[in-house]
C-alpha cells in the first residue's frame, strides 16, 4: 500500500485529499467524503484511515477528502462544488495513479454531499465529470431532507424542522435521474428522522427509477457506527456492506 498525504485538488485550505493506494494495477477508487454535520471531521481521522486500509487489502484505491466547512467560512453551495472538484481532479489523474472506475463514498454530511452530487448534474458537470462517470454510490445515513446544518446556518431556523427544498436530495428526484449503482445504508438506532428520510428517499426513486440498481441495508447501531467503530474482528461493518454490495 502507498499513502500519498494532503493532496491539493483546488487553491483553498481545505481543498485536500489523501490517497491511499493498494499493491494493485487498474484498481477502482473509492472517493470519500467524511461527516461532522459540515461543521468538522477531517480525511485523516483515524476511522477514515483505517477504512482505506481495509477497502486496499479488498483491491481498492482511495481517496479521503477535505472540504469546506461552516465553521471555517463555507456557505451553500461551497462545499458542494468542493467535492465536485475533488471528483473532477480524481477524475483526471486516475489513470496516471493506476485507478480504473470510480466509485463516491460519503458519510452522514458526507454522504449528504455524494447525494447531492448524483441527484443534481449541475455540480459534477462543473467539473466536465457526468453521473454516469461514476460507476457505484456508497451511502452511509444521509439527510434525504435539507441537511440540519444547512437550515441553521442559511435559514437560521430550528435544526429539528424536516423540510424538502434546493437543500434536500430529495429535491432534485425526478423522472430525469439515473445512476449506476447506489448501496443506501442506516442504522437501527439512527438519529431522529434518519431511517424515516432514507426510506422515503429510496421510494420516490423507486417511483421515479424503478429499474435502478438500488439497495439499502440497515445495519445495527447509532448513527454511522458502522464506519465510526470497528468491529470485534476490527472490520467496520460498513465496509463489509459495501464490499459485498460491490461483488
Amino acid at each position: 500500500m502507498k499513502v500519498l498525504k494532503d493532496i491539493s485538488y483546488g487553491k483553498e485550505a481545505r481543498q485536500k485529499l489523501d490517497l491511499y493506494l493498494p499493491d494493485k494495477e487498474n484498481c477502482p477508487l473509492i472517493i470519500y467524503f467524511h461527516g461532522g454535520g459540515i461543521e468538522s471531521g477531517d480525511k485523516s481521522d483515524a476511522n477514515y484511515a483505517a477504512m482505506a486500509k481495509q477497502f486496499n487489502s479488498a483491491g481498492y484505491a482511495f481517496a479521503s477528502v477535505n472540504y469546506g466547512l461552516y465553521t471555517q467560512g463555507a456557505r451553500f453551495p461551497d462545499f458542494i462544488y468542493d467535492c465536485a472538484k475533488a471528483v473532477g481532479f480524481v477524475k483526471s489523474r486516475a489513470a496516471e495513479w493506476g485507478c480504473g472506475n470510480l466509485i463516491i463514498a460519503g458519510q452522514s454530511a458526507g454522504a449528504w454531499l455524494a447525494l447531492m452530487l448524483c441527484v443534481n448534474s449541475k455540480y459534477l458537470k462543473s467539473e466536465d465529470v457526468e453521473t454516469s462517470d461514476i460507476s457505484a454510490w456508497l451511502i452511509d445515513s444521509a439527510q434525504t431532507t435539507s441537511h440540519f446544518n444547512v437550515l441553521k446556518y442559511e435559514k437560521n431556523v430550528d435544526s429539528r424542522l424536516q423540510r424538502i427544498d434546493e437543500f434536500a436530495p430529495l429535491y432534485y428526484v425526478d423522472e430525469n435521474l439515473r445512476f449506476n449503482r447506489m448501496l443506501v445504508c442506516f442504522y437501527s438506532e439512527d438519529m431522529p428522522c434518519r431511517k424515516e428520510q432514507n426510506l422515503l428517499f429510496i421510494r420516490t426513486v423507486k417511483e421515479f427509477f424503478p429499474q435502478a440498481d438500488l439497495q439499502w441495508v440497515q445495519l445495527q447501531g447509532g448513527h454511522c457506527r458502522g464506519s465510526c467503530i470497528a468491529d470485534d474482528d476490527g472490520g467496520f461493518a460498513f465496509v463489509k456492506t459495501a464490499l459485498s454490495f460491490l461483488g
